[in-house]
């Protein structure tokens, strides 16, 4: 089953996909997440990070240079492709996959969709936050929730019905 969240920046997809890790706890979940960094007030960059083993790399920074650029952001694909081999090594063991998120900066690694056409093609519980703007990509590829901040307990108590129905 595949859940895909998208909405407008800062509508708390991230903060969602934390909540619904958190519930999930005592399931055997596997995954990548990718939390702003920032230096004081400014947005300066984007962490990878491999949910299973905490394992982390630099996805996109000002700060870096790569001759792949998304907005301000250089990427980086060496550090991509580190976390994609990461959580693909606990992938066959895991109920539920975790994205945040499927945009822009991720797609520009070849590993990272490669792995995400096996995530989705696979019979796990795939939870993905979707950039806007590639909603049309992948609205036939599963259950897609649009999220706002007015109705964040609700899609949560959805998606969690959603998951519960599908084990």
């Amino acid at each position: 089953m595949n859940i895909f969240i998208t909405g407008q920046p800062g509508c708390g997809k991230s903060s969602l996909i934390s909540s619904l890790i958190k519930e999930l706890k005592n399931k055997n979940i596997a995954g990548i997440v990718t939390p702003e960094i920032r230096k004081g007030k400014q947005r300066y960059g984007f962490k990878i990070i491999d949910i299973k083993t905490n394992q982390e790399e630099i996805l996109a920074s000002v700060d870096i240079k790569s001759q792949f650029k998304v907005s301000k952001y250089y990427v980086n694909i060496r550090g991509i492709n580190k976390i994609i081999d990461r959580f693909l090594e606990g992938f066959d063991k895991a109920d539920f996959i975790f994205i945040d998120e499927i945009g822009a900066m991720e797609l520009i690694s070849k590993e990272f969709k490669e792995a995400l056409e096996k995530i989705l093609n696979s019979d796990k519980t795939i939870v993905a936050t979707l950039h806007r703007n590639l909603v049309d990509k992948y609205k036939n590829k599963g259950k897609l929730f649009y999220l706002t901040r007015e109705n964040f307990n609700e899609i949560k108590r959805e998606i969690l019905i959603a998951i519960k129905d599908g084990l």
